[in-house]
């Protein structure tokens, strides 16, 4: 007579054991399925990535971006500078390497962990590349009347300090500058520059002092080949 009351134990234990297991695997299936969900936090706390800056060192008038500007000023890719009569600038930018720009000159200034991109906006008394090891550097020419030169005819210098230069010109031709070498371009286009290199891009046009200069050798010459002016006499008295 008792053995239905043992077999019903025995069930009720059986089905609480399995209600029990069951509230288990589920409580661990929501806890799996929301750690999913959750972004890892290495990932979240790792610092974004962030575009190079220059450090901006300024001798005399300078602009960026229309605004005069002093030295320790932060030059952010894109920004525009202009040095004015007398202004120098320099900027540094760590691994990526350095500009200077001399007087009478303005760029646009572009920058990524491996390259320096500039276009010449005004060409004076010039711009220098230096490069390390890995850098590459183009400096762009869109249109040479637009540059501050005197008109289309006159022509961009160039000189390579250190490595290669290359100069592309008129119509799809290229010249390699090479240590020491200077040249003088009609009409260039762009010039590139792949590692441990340095070049210069100008357009000097301050020819007053030589102007000067010459004048005061050629009046004495001239003088010379015309002779004394004869003395006025002045009439006698009556």
């Amino acid at each position: 007579m008792k053995t239905p009351k043992m077999n019903f134990k025995a069930i009720l234990s059986l089905v609480l054991s399995l209600l029990i297991a069951s509230a288990f695997s589920l409580s661990s299936l929501a806890a799996s399925g929301s750690s999913e969900k959750m972004p890892d936090p290495t990932y979240e706390n790792l610092p974004a990535l962030q575009a190079p800056t220059g450090n901006l060192t300024t001798r005399g008038p300078v602009l960026v971006n229309g605004n005069e500007a002093k030295t320790g000023l932060t030059i952010l890719s894109g920004s525009v500078i202009q040095t004015r009569t007398g202004g120098h600038a320099t900027i540094e930018m760590g691994p990526v390497g350095r500009v200077d720009l001399d007087p009478i000159t303005a760029i646009t200034l572009a920058m990524t962990s491996n390259s320096v991109d500039a276009s010449l906006d005004k060409c004076g008394e010039g711009v220098t590349f230096t490069l390390p090891a890995g850098i590459s550097g183009r400096l762009k020419i869109l249109d040479i009347s637009d540059v501050g030169v005197l008109s289309k005819k006159r022509e961009i210098d160039v000189r390579c300090f250190r490595g290669e230069a290359v100069v592309k010109y008129g119509q799809n031709q290229e010249k390699t500058l090479k240590p020491g070498d200077h040249k003088e371009f009609d009409n260039a286009i762009e010039v590139t520059a792949t590692g441990d290199s340095v070049f210069k891009v100008y357009c000097d046009e301050n020819h007053y002092p030589y102007l000067f200069l010459l004048s005061g050798l050629l009046i004495p010459v001239i003088i010379e080949a015309l002779g004394e002016p004869e003395p006025i006499m002045s009439p006698p008295k009556p």
